[in-house]
């Protein structure tokens, strides 16, 4: 699967190519992890960025196919359809960048946070983001999403 991302792209064939309805009024960059949006105790229905929502408890959807800009004629409209790459197992594995802290060797199957940019991992702070299961340099590794859902660090 190839996108331009620079960012979380999918490295294994589990994963499959949809369309989900996003939160209004977010602009998003191609290869950002989202998640369910929730509102109080509520799931709205909505996708958006993936660190406020792991914050309060919301699922891992995928991994954002497109990038969605304040330019857009669709910006505003809440349910607006975005490609987004979706995990079919569990052990998907997707590509990912280093937004912070210091990557190592040592860093593999250490369970780590997503990056407030939800375009990358925090490495250094342990978290219920992704778990590391691959090093290929100080910047960039691979992930699997196989942490429980609906639940915070």
């Amino acid at each position: 699967m190839a996108n331009s991302t620079t960012y979380f792209l999918p490295s294994s064939p589990e994963w499959k190519l949809t369309k989900k309805p996003m939160k209004a009024s977010t602009a998003m960059v191609e290869g950002a992890a989202i998640g369910i949006e929730i509102s109080g105790n509520t799931t709205t229905g909505y996708v958006t960025l993936m660190p406020v929502e792991n914050a309060a408890g919301g699922d891992f959807v995928g991994i954002l196919a497109e990038p969605i800009a304040a330019t857009d004629s669709d910006y505003a409209t809440a349910g607006k359809l975005k490609a987004v790459y979706v995990p079919t197992s569990p052990r998907a594995r997707a590509k990912f960048k280093v937004g912070a802290g210091t990557f190592t060797a040592a860093d593999v199957f250490k369970t780590v946070e997503f990056h407030s940019d939800s375009a990358s991992l925090a490495v250094d702070t342990a978290g219920k983001g992704a778990r590391i299961v691959k090093y290929v340099s100080s910047t960039e590794g691979e992930c699997e999403f196989v942490l429980p859902n609906t639940e915070t660090a």
